[in-house]
């Protein structure tokens, strides 16, 4: 299997696992269950922003490892056209938490994330641009749909991802075959 799309396929994974530890320790802070509710709201705010924070940082240590073992050097530029994206998107997400603009979150950080991947598509591979402007568009739709955050969150960092590798693992021609008859 070409490391990319493991990439793809254990970021999906754990951006899953994630969103559901989110979804439960929301669901025992509204509910007051396991003393979740006698944590300061600031601070609970602070300990999911983390958790997507460590949840990202797996998936980068991870897409390093996967490359390190494939032997393919990941270059500078490559590196470089990442990490400032992404760090610049965490720095919005962050500063869209502090404002009081939680709604958005979810659409914005899709749409960054779309927008990250549109920018790494010259350097890794063109089917990229695809899954980039569907997260791109879903972002958008998930402007208008702000009842459905989860809904948006599993489908784009999860479902997507997974789906984007298991595609892009398929049409991978194995090497020493030729596509001439």
């Amino acid at each position: 299997m070409d490391y990319r799309s493991k990439i793809f396929i254990y970021s999906g994974i754990y951006a899953l696992l994630g969103i559901l530890l989110a979804r439960q320790l929301i669901h025992q802070y509204q509910y007051a269950e396991s003393g979740m509710n006698v944590l300061p709201i600031d601070f609970f705010e602070i300990l999911l922003f983390s958790l997507a924070i460590v949840v990202f940082l797996l998936s980068v240590i991870t897409a390093y490892v996967l490359a390190r073992r494939s032997k393919v050097p990941i270059s500078f530029k490559k590196r470089f056209n990442f990490l400032i994206p992404a760090f610049v998107a965490w720095i919005i997400l962050f500063l869209l938490l502090t404002q009081n603009l939680a709604e958005l979150t979810v659409p914005v950080s899709l749409i960054l994330y779309g927008l990250i991947l549109f920018n790494l598509n010259r350097f890794v591979t063109s089917r990229l641009i695809y899954f980039a402007s569907i997260l791109i568009v879903l972002g958008l739709i998930a402007f208008f749909f702000k009842s459905a955050p989860w809904f948006f969150l599993v489908l784009g960092f999860s479902v997507l991802p997974i789906g984007f590798g298991i595609i892009a693992r398929r049409q991978r021609i194995p090497e020493g075959r030729s596509t001439a008859p």
